[in-house]
């Protein structure tokens, strides 16, 4: 990973943990999880954190909202 930029290899770790998955199959399940990517100069794919947060439902609206201590029950 360099800063918030996740390479192949991390996508890869990601998609199949402990095994070097072809780029076909990385990419396959980026659509799948719907992560927005773009491709690198190696025909992998390349992403943002935010980008797979977003594709994994770690961020959105629910998260933007500011905390009040009215709404607690």
């Amino acid at each position: 990973m360099i800063g918030h930029i996740l390479q192949f290899s991390d996508l890869q770790e990601l998609c199949q943990p402990g095994k070097r998955p072809r780029p076909a199959t990385v990419e396959s399940w980026a659509k799948k999880i719907g992560l927005r990517y773009t491709y690198d100069g190696a025909g992998g794919i390349v992403t943002t954190v935010d980008a797979l947060n977003a594709a994994l439902g770690l961020t959105g609206a629910a998260n933007d909202q500011a905390y009040s201590p009215d709404d607690v029950l």
